[in-house]
Parts: structure tokens; C-alpha cells; sequence
């Protein structure tokens, strides 16, 4: 009889539910004697309580429907406990009535291919929420599988890519350099990972990370939206540039301004060997000379002063040219003074100065102004007529 040597589960089942007989190979693959399973319920005994119901609905709405044959499909546990899932082919039995009594049902084994499926339907689901775009392409470069990522980075709907070809959706594409390495990734069989440039419709531009792994479907191709990073990128170039400018621009500046330094500091040691010249020139002089600011103080003191007047250098620093006056005739400084600066011009006084200690000596003082790079000076060049 073709129900017992069937290569499929077959079972008889009772609009009661109850088991009414079933095959030798739904025996051995759920692990039970007929003696021990004939009578009992169906649905309690071999089907997993969380898809009872499902079941036992179906089952019934079958009985009660006007369908002859109809497809369904739900676990069964085993005796020792594993479950598999069956795709069940089910006939409705009636009697010489004509009243709908049963079902006989055969089922086939699908438990790999539904574990396969529900795990290809979990992958699709985790890829279509994923941030980086991810794309299947055959081997006739068509798009059999493309996330919502992918979709919106190249600002089109999946249903305008699936099912269409590469140079369909993107005409002249052969001839770019990126769908150069996904031919030769297609055909050799090697993964490949390159930055592209993507030009829109817009004439707007993005850049993209694209990562290219064969896979048994043809192509895998990960893509990361870099636009921003290039961006930046970019300008920190620029940045870069015009910092390399700025930095010659002022390494320039700063050798013409070290020329211009080396050659004050030249003009300065030419200047400080005239100064100490003239220093050693007048330190040397037979008349006392004085150098004093424009208020009468003396900065300076030579050789034949020091000797004439009594005073060391030090005492002459700290000394106004009216300490050399004698206190009726001080006055007649700050007019002698005024003379010299207001009209910038040599001047001539015979007049009597004091020696340290109060001697009186006459004197004819000759003066000028002079203007260093410390400011403006009085020179006072005194000879001595005689002492009293």
C-alpha cells in the first residue's frame, strides 16, 4: 500500500482532532509506535504549544471551507524532543455522505530550508537598517538585493535599482575606474577597497568608501559616505597651503629683516669705533669739554674738566652745569641754555665758574647743540684764561 511505504509523513486525522493512522516514516521520524499514538489528539501531542492554536485554527477552518486540497505548515515535536518543520500537503476526506470527516495530510521535511530562510530574513533585516550601504549585485550585474542606505546614498528608490542592470541604471558606468576593479573582483575572485568620487544628475559630487568582496551571488559592495571627511580634508589642505605661504612669506621677511639688523649692527660698530674715537680724542683735549642734556645735566666729563675743576667723573654726573656758577650769575644759564636750543646755533660767554671747594676762575665757554641717536645734547668746550 503506497500510505505505508510513502518516503513522506503521512497522517490520518479525525475532525475530532484524533490521530486516525499514520505511515511507517511518520513513525520513525517523530519515534512512536502506532499502538501508542492511534486515538490521541493531533495537535496536543505533536505540535509545540505556542503554534497549537495556530494549527488547530487552520485545521478547522480547513474542515469548514469548501477547499480540497490546501497547503500549511507548522512544526512537530519528536519523541526525544527536537522539533522540525513540515510543509503539509492536505486532502479533506469525506464519507459516503459526503460529510467532511477528516484529513489526510503528507508532509515534507523543510526544517534546513526554514532555518535558512529565517535566518536570510533576519540578515536582510539587520542589512536593511545598517548605516552602510549594502548592495548584491549577479553576475550579469544586476541588483538582486540593495539596504535602504545604499538606496538613499545615490538618492534613488530601491525599486529603481533591483532587478535593473548597472549600465541600465548608470550608463557609460564600464568606463569608470571603479567599475573597473568590480569587474576584475567579479571575475578573479579578489576583494578590493577604493575611495570614489560619485557625480550626481544635480552635477553635485559625494564621496564614498567602497569596500568590494565576491560572494557566491556575485558581488558584495559595502559603501561608508565620506563626502564630509573629504571635505575637510580638503580645506585642511588648504589650510596647509596657505599656512606653507604664510610661513615663507614671513621666513622672507625675517632674512630681509636680519639683513636690515646685520647691517644696523654693523653701522652701529662703525658708529660705537667713531664714538670711542672721539671719546679718546677728547679725553685727550687740552680744554675741559662737557656734554650735557638739554636741562643742564651733565652726562659726560673729559680728562683736562676732571683736573680743572677738582671734581671726579663721578661727582661731574651727578652735578648741573649751574653748580660751576656762581650763585649771582646762575640765572644767566637758562637764557644761555634757551639760546642754544631755540636757535641751533654756536655760542661764545666769557664768564667766571667755580672750581671745587669755591675758587673762582675765568673762563670763556664755547657751546653747541648736537643731536645723537640718544637724543639732544649740549657740548660745552671751556678754556681756562687764568687762575685767580
Amino acid at each position: 500500500m503506497y500510505f505505508d511505504h510513502a518516503d513522506a509523513l503521512m497522517v490520518a486525522i479525525g475532525s475530532d482532532e484524533k490521530t486516525v493512522d499514520m505511515n511507517n516514516k511518520a513513525l520513525e521520524i517523530l519515534g512512536v509506535s502506532k499502538t501508542h499514538i492511534l486515538g490521541k489528539n493531533w495537535f496536543d501531542t505533536f505540535v509545540p504549544e505556542k503554534e497549537r492554536e495556530a494549527a488547530r485554527r487552520f485545521f478547522h477552518e480547513m474542515l469548514n471551507g469548501s477547499l480540497r486540497h490546501v497547503h500549511n505548515k507548522y512544526p512537530l515535536v519528536t519523541r526525544n524532543g527536537k522539533v522540525r518543520t513540515f510543509d503539509f500537503h492536505n486532502i479533506l476526506v469525506s464519507d459516503k455522505k459526503g460529510k467532511t470527516v477528516g484529513t489526510l495530510s503528507s508532509g515534507n521535511d523543510v526544517t534546513e530550508s526554514t532555518v535558512r530562510k529565517e535566518v536570510e530574513n533576519r540578515l536582510q533585516t539587520s542589512l536593511d537598517f545598517v548605516i552602510e550601504g549594502c548592495q548584491i549585485i549577479d553576475f550579469d550585474w544586476r541588483y538582486v538585493y540593495v539596504n535602504e542606505a545604499a538606496a538613499k546614498q545615490v538618492r534613488k528608490k530601491k525599486e529603481e535599482l533591483l532587478g535593473y542592470t548597472m549600465m541600465q541604471v548608470y550608463p557609460d558606468i564600464e568606463k569608470t575606474e571603479m567599475f573597473s576593479n568590480l569587474r576584475n573582483c567579479m571575475t578573479n575572485r579578489v576583494s578590493h577597497q577604493m575611495d570614489n568620487e560619485f557625480a550626481f544628475p544635480d552635477c553635485s559630487k559625494a564621496w564614498f568608501e567602497l569596500h568590494m568582496e565576491p560572494v557566491p551571488e556575485g558581488l558584495l559592495i559595502l559603501s561608508m559616505d565620506i563626502t564630509r571627511s573629504k571635505l575637510i580634508e580638503a580645506e585642511l589642505a588648504g589650510y596647509r597651503t596657505r599656512l606653507e605661504q604664510v610661513v615663507a612669506q614671513k621666513t622672507a621677511e625675517c632674512a630681509e629683516a636680519n639683513e636690515e639688523l646685520t647691517r644696523t649692527i654693523q653701522e652701529q660698530q662703525k658708529t660705537d669705533e667713531a664714538l670711542k674715537l672721539s671719546a679718546t680724542i677728547l679725553d685727550n683735549a687740552q680744554e675741559a669739554i662737557f656734554l650735557a642734556n638739554i636741562k643742564g645735566d651733565f652726562v659726560y666729563a673729559n680728562g683736562a674738566a676732571l683736573e680743572a675743576y677738582g671734581y671726579s667723573l663721578d661727582e661731574f654726573l651727578n652735578m648741573n652745569m649751574r653748580s660751576l656758577l656762581p650763585s649771582k650769575d646762575a640765572s644767566s644759564l637758562d637764557s644761555l641754555l634757551n639760546h642754544i636750543i631755540e636757535k641751533k646755533k654756536e655760542a661764545s660767554l666769557e664768564m667766571v665758574h667755580l672750581r671745587k671747594g669755591g675758587a673762582e676762575m675765568p673762563v670763556k665757554v664755547y657751546s653747541n647743540m648736537v643731536k645723537t641717536v640718544h637724543g639732544q645734547f649740549i657740548v660745552f668746550v671751556v678754556r681756562i684764561l687764568f687762575r685767580r
